[in-house]
């Protein structure tokens, strides 16, 4: 079954104020769920309680990373960069911790005990582990879908 494409009936200026209203609405949806998920857990909701938002939050984030390395794309403010990259990891780990900390000591209850301070801070390694490594990995093939771009029109300017 073929759609009829429908003629577009903006001007620039037009679709770039639309492109604008899409991306706001996108990072508010993007943002909301975040704090969302974030509230519940520290509301002591489980893991299975998540799945909806986790899955919702998960999709949009895949969808434009995928999407902004495809296009060789990464930010419009930040260079990527091995230092960006440790400091992004190191933020990412540091609030995983606290809300980790918060939830376990503040609204689940349980006794500071060395096990449990130990449980979060191998937890926070392992966040910083796998964010770095991902942060690095999209980096590197950031940099080469830009090298493919920037060959391509090399090019095609000769």
């Amino acid at each position: 079954m073929k759609f009829k494409q429908s003629k577009n009936m903006l001007d620039e200026m037009q679709e770039k104020k639309l492109l604008k209203i899409e991306e706001f609405g996108f990072w508010l949806v993007f943002w909301i769920l975040f704090a969302a998920i974030l509230l519940q857990a520290l509301m002591g909701a489980t893991l299975k309680e998540l799945a909806g938002e986790i899955a919702a939050l998960l999709a949009a984030s895949l969808y434009i990373a995928f999407s902004s390395l495809k296009n060789g794309l990464w930010s419009r403010k930040y260079a990527p960069t091995l230092k960006a990259n440790v400091i992004a990891s190191a933020i990412a780990s540091s609030i995983f911790g606290v809300i980790n900390a918060i939830r376990a000591f503040g609204v689940l209850k349980k006794p500071i005990e060395f096990n449990t301070t130990i449980q979060i801070v191998v937890m926070c390694v392992g966040v910083y582990i796998l964010c770095f490594a991902l942060l690095e990995i999209f980096r590197l093939i950031y940099e080469k879908r830009r090298k493919d771009l920037d060959d391509i029109e090399d090019e095609s300017g000769r």
